[in-house]
Parts: C-alpha cells; sequence; structure tokens
C-alpha cells in the first residue's frame, strides 16, 4: 500500500486529506495499482495526491529501458565484462553496487534556450530536437538521475543487468546547478505546479528492471 507523507500541521497541497482518499477510491474502482504509475499522467495523480513515492512501470518503464542514454551505457558496460578474463570461463560478477549519472528523455538543440524560442521558424528543423525533448515524459519524470546497477555474467557468456534508480519530482528552480533558461521556466512551472495544484515536491520516482544479453 502507498505511504504517504506526515506534514504535522502542514498541508503542503491544499485538500489533502480528501485527494487522498479520491485517488483511493479511484484506484479500487478503475482496478488500479496505487503503488504503480504506467506513463506521466500517473506519476502527476500521485505528485497531486501527496504520495511518497511512486514505482514507473508498464509504458513508462519501458521508455526508460529503450531511452538512448541507457542503451549506450549499456553497451559500454557489457563492453567492459567481456574484457574480463574470466568471461565465458566462469560466473564473474560486481563485487559492489556501481552507478551511473545520466539524462533521460534526449537532448535539446546546441544554442541558447531564449533564441531558440525567439527563432520560432527553426523549431522544425535546427531546433527540432529541444522540442522532442520537451513533448518526451521522461524528461518531466525523471530527468537527470543516477542509476545504480549490477550484473553477472554466467560461463555461457549470458550477461543479466540489474537495474534501479530513485529520484525526486521537483519543478522548483535550482540555482546555481541549473541554467538560467531552466530556473526562469521553473520559477513559474514550479509555483503554478507545487504551490497552486499543490503538487508534491518531495514524491520519490523509482524504477527497477532487469535486462539480459544473450
Amino acid at each position: 500500500m502507498t505511504e504517504f507523507r506526515n506534514y504535522y500541521g502542514t498541508d503542503p497541497g491544499w485538500g489533502t486529506d480528501a485527494r487522498r482518499a479520491l485517488f483511493k477510491a479511484a484506484c479500487k474502482y478503475l482496478g488500479i495499482n496505487p503503488t504503480q504509475a504506467e506513463n506521466i499522467f500517473g506519476v502527476g495523480f500521485h505528485s497531486i495526491l501527496q504520495s511518497s513515492s511512486v514505482q514507473l512501470s508498464g509504458e513508462i518503464l519501458n521508455k526508460v529501458k529503450k531511452d538512448p542514454a541507457i542503451l549506450n551505457k549499456q553497451r559500454e558496460i557489457v563492453a567492459e565484462i567481456k574484457k574480463d578474463n574470466d568471461y565465458k570461463v566462469k560466473i564473474i560478477r560486481n563485487r559492489e553496487i556501481k552507478s551511473f549519472g545520466i539524462q533521460l528523455g534526449g537532448q535539446r538543440a546546441r544554442g541558447e534556450m531564449w533564441k531558440q524560442a525567439l527563432e520560432f521558424w527553426k523549431w522544425r528543423t535546427e531546433y527540432s530536437a529541444t522540442w522532442e525533448m520537451a513533448f518526451d515524459e521522461l524528461t518531466w519524470a525523471v530527468r537527470s538521475v543516477n542509476v545504480k546497477y549490477s550484473y553477472v555474467a554466467d560461463s555461457n557468456g549470458d550477461i543479466t543487468i540489474s537495474y534501479n534508480l530513485a529520484d525526486t519530482l521537483d519543478l522548483r528552480p535550482s540555482w546555481g546547478n541549473r541554467s538560467m533558461e531552466y530556473n526562469a521556466i521553473c520559477c513559474v512551472l514550479g509555483f503554478m505546479y507545487h504551490d497552486v495544484l499543490g503538487g508534491s515536491d518531495e514524491l520519490q520516482i523509482k524504477a527497477n528492471w532487469k535486462t539480459i544479453i544473450k
């Protein structure tokens, strides 16, 4: 069952109790797992209803698995494993959990964001990557995240990689860590989403999966 945070007298999401009751009733009526989200809308529901965490599943989890950045990193991991002298000789596994930082949802086009916004005639050509990133649900669900992984390769050479990630859904600006354009957008979006709509800024987005490479 989903756990919700106790704010001890504060109510960062106005009408929190009513939202939780409505959410539970809707999940029961629709037969939906209240601990998981299959798309960005499910993630948004959990945020608006002040859930403490949600597990990505279904369609959105598949997008994480197939994200080009994940696949590129996976190829690097597999190549490194195959360099081991024990590969295809005996079972090998990592001795400690490893991790890597990554950005999901694609990369924006080069150039200043204010310039890309004004030069609308280039939106479909030179700046198309920026718009593709903006409309990718992974950009809003997780985006910049640290992924932990472990692996095991059997004597036949089959490699199983286990991944897990956890990220906080927070649309507030991050001065000193993000670009001026990003912070400017978040000043508006963060206020509207967190303060007006009451979306949680502490929701933990979690995902775990395994990939087998034959």
